[in-house]
């Protein structure tokens, strides 16, 4: 416990600096590399101040010739530093509108180059979707959370139909990844992140929607339902070593 309130003190002190370095970056280097490489820094030094350990798996499955939809399981806010430091890609985030009202941090992200949704607003969060889009079609990678929410018990939730649709209409392919321990790391419930915990990420094998289906909608649907198995499948494999 006493390391995790110092490590949350640090923490707060390192995220209040990077985000005040990250408001130049997002304006002067509107490619966003400046500013994913302050967010990697910032999810590497979470890691190391809460002693958590990554375990990741299927790295091998990305190509740095391609771009993606990565959808994972969402137990924990912990989940973005993880996703961050796990993943080697040019990627864009889809955070909650939620996130922008925390001060300084909140500033950084609307300049950011990651994509602020508002679910409550379904007209707004059309509009999100279709930039994600064009930012897909554009060539970087998108990484969302398509239960939507954290899990409340542990157990994943089922999964939305958007980020399907973002991938398909996008002309991309899902990634699955599951993300095992993070729950035990910081649940809804926990004010504080634990310490010394073990975080095991699996990068699942890149899915297409199928041709052999007519439908866009059906399409969609069935890489939804593919993608959900996947990760449901890949986070029974996590076990704790």
């Amino acid at each position: 416990m006493i390391r995790s309130i110092v490590a949350t003190i640090i923490f707060l002190l390192v995220t209040i600096v990077l985000s005040i370095l990250s408001i130049p970056a997002a304006l002067f280097d509107r490619s966003g590399s400046a500013y994913l490489w302050l967010a990697r820094f910032w999810s590497k030094i979470f890691l190391f101040l809460y002693g958590v350990k990554l375990h990741i798996s299927g790295s091998s499955h990305i190509r740095k010739s391609e771009h993606y939809v990565y959808v994972a399981n969402h137990s924990s806010y912990t989940d973005i530093p993880i996703l961050l430091a796990a993943i080697p890609d040019n990627v864009r985030l889809i955070l909650r509108h939620t996130l922008t009202r925390i001060p300084i941090w909140g500033t950084a992200l609307l300049l950011s180059p990651m994509i602020i949704i508002n679910r409550s607003n379904s007209s707004k969060a059309k509009k999100t979707l279709n930039k994600a889009i064009e930012i897909i079609r554009s060539g970087a990678s998108i990484m969302l959370f398509p239960e939507g929410t954290r899990t409340h018990d542990g157990e994943m939730q089922p999964f939305k139909r958007g980020a399907f649709h973002m991938a398909y209409s996008g002309a991309t392919k899902i990634i699955p990844v599951a993300i095992k321990g993070s729950f035990e790391l910081q649940s809804r419930t926990q004010t504080l992140p634990s310490s010394n915990r073990d975080i095991y990420v699996s990068i699942g094998t890149p899915l297409e929607a199928s041709s052999q289906i007519e439908n866009d909608r059906s399409r969609e649907m069935d890489l939804m339902q593919r993608a959900e198995n996947a990760v449901r499948e890949m986070l029974g494999a996590l076990s704790p070593r």
